[in-house]
């Protein structure tokens, strides 16, 4: 048979396998698109906090009023009772606490120090940031208003008064991150992601059910790229799709260049299809397939090094991340298309792949050539 003619085969009966369609084209194009919609906020504003007021003076309310008009906080109730707070926080209508200590006006006036507390709810740690942030630019803006009312007093010019009540200031930049947001954070190496994993089971799936029907694909090297191109050209449409829809519908920040991000990919793309064809050589069953590769879903997300970060993982973890295509996959994307980074500069990435996509090749060449002798049922 033709290598033509198994390309053809493979791509109608992918198509036409209803299970298939839907984990690789269902799959992929629904996840990628309803996947980000919880993040469309960015970032966490207007979070509930309870005020532990237990001075109750001019300064105290002036404090209050500050929180009040912090972005990342919203001022739910002002209270005197820490332990009627801390019930709000477990009872999740308050995400932190800001608590005024007594005789707050009192040591102020006295120049003596005063540490108010800021809690937040580190159950939950995106919402722990926003809070515990917009609680200590609070703090920080009226101490340094404190500070600059006391030079004043000495006689201090205004702007040197200025000048001493915040002696540093920082400017803050959100590189390749315009809006500071999670979503432009954590989407783009999901969408890696779904791709590798919807195209493993579908073609895991598509192996099996040959073994479950008695068939063999003939183990000529050509006849599985063949078969392999099939699935190469779905998921060339799929990421056109995620580059120029999903990108667009969301607005999320892009500083390369497709026809380099499609280049770069090349080698993730072989080496997920090879992989999912060594794979589906081990199955016996459509269900075992499936089930097996969704149970690595998880492990592929913390070990690709971007929800939680590579340097502070056990070597071994790291090391068997680098097997996986999605590791460096989503390292070069992101360095690629969200960065601006030149191909030159994502190479370690591009080689790092083609290792991958050439060993995923034997294995795959190699269990299809050993036949149906061991498989998982």
């Amino acid at each position: 048979m033709s290598a033509w003619r198994i390309f053809l085969d493979e791509l109608r009966a992918a198509l036409t396998d209803r299970g298939v369609v839907i984990i690789i084209l269902g799959g992929s194009i629904l996840y990628a698109l309803f996947y980000p919609l919880p993040y469309q906020a960015q970032v966490a504003t207007g979070l509930p906090v309870v005020v532990v007021d237990q001075d109750a003076s001019a300064s105290s309310r002036e404090l209050i009023r500050r929180a009040a008009a912090v972005e990342e906080i919203r001022i739910i109730g002002v209270i005197a009772e820490p332990r009627e707070a801390e019930a709000l926080v477990r009872e999740m209508r308050a995400a932190g606490i800001l608590q005024i200590p007594p005789d707050f006006e009192r040591d102020i006036l006295r120049r003596q120090p005063v540490q108010v507390g800021a809690f937040g709810n580190a159950a939950f740690m995106v919402l722990y940031s926003q809070v515990v942030t917009g609680m200590v630019n609070a703090v920080q803006s009226f101490s340094a208003d404190i500070v600059r009312q006391r030079q004043l007093e000495e006689g201090r010019a205004d702007l040197f008064a200025d000048t001493l009540a915040e002696p540093l200031a920082a400017d803050l930049h959100e590189l390749f991150n315009p809006d500071g947001g999670y979503a432009n954070y954590v989407v783009p190496a999901v969408l890696i992601l779904i791709l590798q994993q919807t195209f493993l089971i579908g073609i895991g799936m598509m192996g099996a059910g040959r073994r479950e029907q008695g068939l063999r694909r003939p183990a000529r090297l050509i006849d599985l790229l063949a078969s392999g191109a099939a699935y190469l050209l779905l998921l060339v449409l799929l990421l056109g799709f995620y580059l120029l829809v999903v990108y667009e519908v969301f607005g999320f920040p892009r500083y390369g260049r497709v026809i380099e991000v499609y280049w770069l990919l090349l080698p993730f793309f072989l080496a997920v299809i090879f992989l999912g064809q060594a794979l589906g050589q081990l199955f016996r069953s459509r269900e075992t397939a499936m089930q097996v590769m969704m149970l690595l879903s998880l492990p592929a997300i913390f070990l690709a090094g971007f929800a939680w970060p590579s340097e502070i993982m056990p070597a071994p973890l790291v090391w068997l991340g680098q097997l996986i295509p999605s590791t460096p996959g989503i390292d070069g994307f992101i360095r690629v298309y969200q960065m601006g980074a030149s191909l030159d500069e994502a190479r370690p990435a591009q080689i790092h792949l083609w290792l991958l996509a050439g060993a995923y090749l034997a294995l795959a060449w190699g269990t299809a050539r050993i036949g149906p002798r061991a498989a998982v049922s």
